[in-house]
């Protein structure tokens, strides 16, 4: 049974109102804790937002901080018909002469012919495929056709794949080599009615290995992907040099652009970090809120070790010695021009400095002192915050429920009033109509 509401009906007062207000007024404490609560929540998102740009000086920085990220180089042929070339970082600084002489091949064998592909066509048998790899067998019946043999080489991780092939007259099953290189041509010894695969006079293409020149000494691959000639240097073969063709030339250098590009994002990496600090701390004679990190003594702490970072000598060697210079806004500049000479003087100026003086490896750790999770020191400024934000709501939380209690009670008992008002005036009514 719902309870009636008079609302000031007999008493003539706007009751619902006065308790509206009256319940407004009581939450109206909770305003300052609900702006609270957003600027905590603020500095929370300034948090995350440092924490990332901090996670991205770390991984630069860590990019760095080893001599094999930063000895990097470059190729270049004087022609890409006949190979290709990659290089790694431990690659020295050469020219060489290269002349394919032969590219390495892979064995193709035929089969006898058959006058069908349909089922039954190779009767039943069995094929093994050796190399040093060890020995696969397939065998087949006579309800299999050409296409169904085919498929079991195929699926068999034999060192020979399989298909069908057909000249207008005959098919035959034609076998390649899965490896190139006289040292992976397999052998075959075929079972029941055969294949004929194991008749020499069916190698329709030997297996080859490559040969060629570097440098004026003769050698030879199993493959046309040659790794180990010259140390960093990774030669994929292509055509073969004709009689009257110019040799190759490979140059190989330091890539300076490379090393550029890394020292770049960097700083990069730095100066958004640094943005973000120095918006936060620095003064312009207006007071900023406290939804800023302002004052704040980590910001502090963490912009003078980068300061420092950026100034100090490591090793003897000093970021302005790479043209990198640092301004009273915390920013670090690049002159690309004394960048590129000190790299083009010193192709290893770079590795000084980052890996020798150990500056990568100190401001890839200072960032992830700071932004690491779980105990990183921005990770636990977070959980302070999130834990003052709850302090907060639950005090928000309390003095609503108390401001809603208050609101109940006052309109039960203006009911409770309404009620006897109505009553005390009928009896009046009573009495009147009685004593006439």
């Amino acid at each position: 049974m719902s309870t009636i509401n008079f609302n000031g009906l007999v008493s003539g007062l706007d009751t619902a109102t006065m308790i509206d207000q009256l319940v407004a007024a009581e939450k109206s404490s909770a305003t300052v804790l609900r702006q609270r609560v957003t600027d905590v929540n603020r500095r929370g998102t300034i948090l995350d937002d440092l924490t990332t740009r901090l996670l991205g000086v770390r991984d630069k920085a860590r990019a760095i901080d080893q001599a094999t990220d930063l000895r990097t180089a470059k190729a270049s042929l004087s022609d890409t018909d006949h190979a290709s070339v990659a290089v790694s970082g431990s690659a020295a600084a050469a020219t060489h002469s290269l002349r394919v002489d032969a590219l390495a091949r892979a064995q193709v064998t035929t089969s006898r012919t058959f006058a069908t592909a349909g089922a039954g066509a190779a009767g039943t048998g069995s094929i093994d495929i050796t190399t040093s790899a060890g020995t696969k067998s397939v065998s087949w019946t006579a309800t299999d056709t050409l296409q169904d043999i085919a498929d079991r080489i195929n699926t068999a991780d034999a060192a020979s794949t399989a298909s069908v092939v057909f000249d207008g007259t005959n098919y035959r099953l034609v076998a390649t080599a899965r490896q190139t290189g006289v040292a992976n041509a397999p052998t075959y010894t075929d079972g029941g009615a055969g294949l004929g695969w194991s008749t020499p006079a069916n190698v329709t293409i030997p297996a080859s290995d490559a040969r060629f020149t570097l440098d004026g000494i003769a050698m030879s691959r199993s493959t046309n992907l040659v790794a180990d000639a010259a140390s960093g240097v990774t030669l994929t073969l292509k055509r073969a040099h004709g009689a009257a063709e110019a040799e190759t030339t490979i140059d190989v250098s330091s890539d300076g652009d490379a090393v550029k590009t890394k020292v770049k994002e960097l700083v990069d990496a730095f100066n958004a970090t640094a943005n973000l600090v120095t918006s936060q701390l620095s003064y312009s004679g207006v007071a900023k809120g406290a939804d800023t990190l302002f004052g704040d003594s980590s910001l502090r702490q963490l912009q003078l070790a980068m300061n420092k970072a950026a100034t100090d000598s490591h090793g003897g060697k000093t970021l302005a010695g790479l043209g990198i210079t640092f301004d009273r806004s915390g920013r670090l500049s690049i002159d690309d021009s004394k960048l590129t000479a000190a790299l083009t003087a010193d192709p290893r100026a770079a590795e000084r400095l980052f890996v020798d003086g150990g500056l990568g490896a100190k401001l890839g750790d200072l960032a992830d002192q700071y932004a690491r999770s779980g105990d990183g020191i921005l990770a636990a400024k977070g959980k302070a915050l999130d834990s003052q934000a709850a302090a907060y709501q639950k005090q928000i939380d309390r003095i609503e429920d108390a401001a809603t209690k208050v609101g109940e009670r006052l309109r039960d008992q203006f009911t409770k009033l309404e009620s006897a008002l109505s009553n005390m005036q009928q009896q009046s009514a009573r009495l009147t109509a009685i004593l006439g």
